[in-house]
Parts: C-alpha cells; structure tokens; sequence
C-alpha cells in the first residue's frame, strides 16, 4: 500500500476551507486502505477532497499522470495543505475527473500513435474509461477516480468493479469517490460516507438502499415522486 493517511497540516485557504468535509478532516485524518470509497451527495465535497489528495500525490490537476501536461483545472488550493503519510512511493500515479475526460483524451493523441490511449478520443466516453483501465493502469499505481462511473453502462462498471478488484489484490491502491452501487462493491473497500467521513457498511450507503428501494417498487416510487 502506498498512501496510509491524509491530514490536513496548515490553514486551508480559499472555497475549500468552509466544506464540511475539510473541517471534519481537520478533526481526523483520513485513514486510507487498498481501496477507499467517499461517497455522499451532490456539493458534499469528495470531488474537492479526491483531487486535493491527487495533487498532492503529484497527479495533474486536471487528470492523468505526474507527468501529464494539458489544459489547467479549476482547482482549490487544499492539496497545499494536506499532507499525505506514505507506507512506500508509487512507480504511478493517474487521477481520472469525469469533467476532463476529453481534454485528456486529446492530450494523449498529441503523443502519438504509439501512446496506449491515443485512441481514447475515437471512443464514447464508457469505452474511453475502460480502455484507460484496460491499457494505463497497474498494480504500481495509485488510482485516484472521480466519479468513473460517468459514461458507464451498468455492464461496464462492473467490469470495472472487477479490474479494480484484480488491481488491488497485486498492490495497486485505489481512492474512489462515487454515486454507484455497483463500484461501491469493491471487496474489502474502506467506504467512507462525506462529509463526515465515518465509516459506513455497504449495505448502509444512500445510494444502495435508493436503488434498492426503486427496484423494489418502481412504480409506487415513480408515482411517489411525480405527485398526485
């Protein structure tokens, strides 16, 4: 493992500094294991939180590698406050935002036809993802995914749930935040429920037990939702 905890180390400036989230993680590190999930709702913050840490790890700002240089993210400045506690440094680091998947893709075929993603803007965005995951990624590598599951059909993240399985059983590291009941599966996931940060069983996440509810009864919840 790499990556076994993430503090906050100095004042935190900007937007960022009033989440939730940051406050609770000024409280508490957060703990980090093979795989860590955030999950939680919409402006909760792990998006915020996700991409701090893999700034910090030396990731693109608006993804790809440490060694990615494209078109500039809009970005907090919490990655200047964190400090991250490594077990061991990465060989990789690649950081995945749904918001600037194309960019990367573009910035990949600019490389060359002999880039392993050079085909990723010839794709929809599922299949961009999976052959991301399929081609770049490796148990040498820290993961670090915003939301994946953007693009995806249910098939697909499952496949990806399996990929992500295989990769931290031969000692990749994952840190995930998502609204899937499929990737939250992940076995032996840390899930961690934003902003708090608390841990939180599989069975327990607002998005399994909304899916749950629907598939039970989607009609009655349709007919719910829509009013009289």
């Amino acid at each position: 493992m790499f990556l076994t905890k993430v503090s906050v180390a100095e004042q935190v400036r900007g937007y960022a500094r009033d989440l939730p989230v940051v406050r609770s993680l000024a409280e508490r590190p957060l703990e980090l294991s093979r795989a860590t999930i955030l999950t939680g709702d919409n402006g909760s913050g792990k998006s915020t939180l996700v991409e701090a840490v893999a700034i910090a790890a030396g990731a693109n700002a608006a993804g790809g590698s440490r060694n990615a240089r494209f078109e500039a993210a809009d970005h907090s400045r919490l990655h200047a406050s964190l400090t991250l506690t490594r077990r061991e440094n990465p060989r990789d680091v690649f950081f995945l935002r749904g918001e600037t998947f194309f960019s990367l893709g573009e910035y990949h075929q600019s490389l060359g036809p002999d880039d392993p993603l050079v085909a990723i803007p010839q794709r929809s965005h599922g299949q961009g993802i999976m052959l991301l995951a399929r081609e770049r990624l490796s148990p040498e590598t820290l993961v670090i995914l915003d939301e994946p599951e953007d693009g995806l059909s249910v098939f697909a993240q499952l496949e990806l749930l399996g990929f992500l399985s295989v990769l931290t059983r031969r000692g990749g590291q994952v840190l995930m935040a998502t609204h899937s009941p499929v990737l939250l599966a992940v076995p032996d996931a840390r899930i961690l429920s934003v902003p708090t940060l608390e841990p939180v069983p599989y069975g327990d996440c607002e998005p399994v037990t909304a899916t749950r509810e629907f598939i039970d009864d989607p009609v009655g919840t349709a007919r719910f939702l829509v009013g009289p």
